[in-house]
């Protein structure tokens, strides 16, 4: 039973095409989780300034869409990356 559940994980995770931080906040301001909740264009930048979303909301949507593994919720790294981007789109 134990090795039938690490089989279906590895499955599981092995069909996942993992997106860069970068190409997550893009593609978010493109609309590409529009369905997920995310708001494009210029009301994605006006979200993040309002702090209705983050990169904790932007990592979820990414899940929900099968672009992102639940493990990178707790990568530190990867939301403190995906905030950076975030953070300098109103800069621009």
């Amino acid at each position: 039973m134990a090795n039938e559940i690490v089989r279906l994980n590895y499955v599981s995770r092995r069909n996942i095409v993992e997106i860069t931080p970068f190409n997550l906040v893009t593609g978010s301001y493109q609309g590409m989780f529009k369905y997920q909740g995310i708001p494009s264009s210029a009301s994605f930048i006006t979200a993040i300034l309002a702090n209705r979303i983050d990169a904790e909301d932007l990592v979820r949507s990414a899940i929900a869409k099968g672009r992102l593994s639940e493990d990178t919720l707790n990568d530190t790294s990867y939301l403190n990356r995906v905030e950076s981007l975030m953070n300098g789109l109103d800069k621009n």
